[in-house]
C-alpha cells in the first residue's frame, strides 16, 4: 500500500498539469516574482507629520491611531534591477477594512525599490516607494472629512512607502512594514491639474494604515 501511494505520488509530481504550472511560474518569475499579505491599524497622524514634511515631524511614539484595521494582500514583479541596487516593480492588491470603516480596496501601483545597504551581509533590508491608484468601495464620512471638498473620491492616488527586512541566509522572505495610504495629494495636482484634478475629485487626505507583514519572492 504505502509503495502504491508513492508511486502515485511521484505521477501526479510528474504530470503534465504539474509540470506545465511549474514551467509556467518558472518562467514568468524566475525569482522576480512576491506575494505579500500585511495587517494594521488605521494611522490618524498625517502623512507630513510621519516624514517631517514643512516642519511638523512627528516621532513615531506620539502617532495617534484609531480603531479601524486593515487586512490586504498583493502579488507583484520586479521588471528592473539595476546592478541589484535599483528594483523597479508591478503590484496589484486587494483589501479589507474593519472596525470603525468597511469598505474593500483594490489597488495597482509601481514601486521603487532601493537594495543596497553596506549592512545587508547581517541584515538584508530595502526601501521603496509607490505611485499608483487606489479604489474604495465607497467613500465613508472619515474620508469626507479630510478630503477638504466635502465628498471625497472613490479613486485616489496610492502612495505607500515601506521598508523590509531579511535574514541573509533566507532573503527571499521578507519582513514588511508599510504604510498604507491614499490620499487625492490636492497640493500636487487639484484643480489646475487638467488629468488628476477630475480623477481624483480635487481631494485632500484619505485613510491610512501603519501595516506590517511578510513576503515570499518566488
Amino acid at each position: 500500500m504505502k509503495n502504491a501511494i508513492h508511486v502515485a505520488i511521484l505521477v501526479l509530481a510528474s504530470s503534465p498539469a504539474s509540470w506545465a504550472q511549474d514551467r509556467f511560474f518558472g518562467e514568468l518569475c524566475s525569482g522576480k516574482c512576491a506575494a505579500t499579505v500585511i495587517a494594521g491599524v488605521q494611522l490618524d497622524t498625517s502623512m507630513q507629520e510621519v516624514f517631517g514634511a514643512k516642519g511638523t515631524f512627528t516621532p513615531p511614539w506620539q502617532y495617534e491611531f484609531s480603531k479601524g484595521f486593515f487586512l490586504g494582500g498583493a502579488l507583484s514583479r520586479e521588471f528592473v534591477d539595476l546592478f541589484n541596487v535599483v528594483g523597479i516593480e508591478a503590484e496589484l492588491g486587494v483589501g479589507q477594512r474593519f472596525g470603525t470603516l468597511h469598505e474593500q480596496e483594490v489597488w495597482g501601483a509601481v514601486y521603487l525599490r532601493w537594495k543596497y545597504f553596506p549592512w545587508n551581509h547581517y541584515v538584508r533590508t530595502t526601501v521603496a516607494v509607490s505611485t499608483g491608484v487606489n479604489y474604495a468601495s465607497d467613500v465613508p464620512s472619515y474620508e469626507k472629512l479630510y478630503s477638504l471638498n466635502g465628498q471625497g473620491s472613490r479613486v485616489l492616488h496610492y502612495f505607500s512607502p515601506e521598508i523590509t527586512f531579511a535574514h541573509p541566509s533566507n532573503p527571499n522572505s521578507e519582513l514588511v512594514f508599510r504604510l498604507h495610504h491614499r490620499s487625492g495629494g490636492r497640493e500636487w495636482w487639484g484643480e489646475s491639474h487638467p488629468i488628476f484634478g477630475n480623477i481624483f475629485n480635487n481631494t485632500a487626505g484619505g485613510v491610512q494604515y501603519a501595516t506590517i507583514g511578510l513576503r515570499q519572492r518566488f
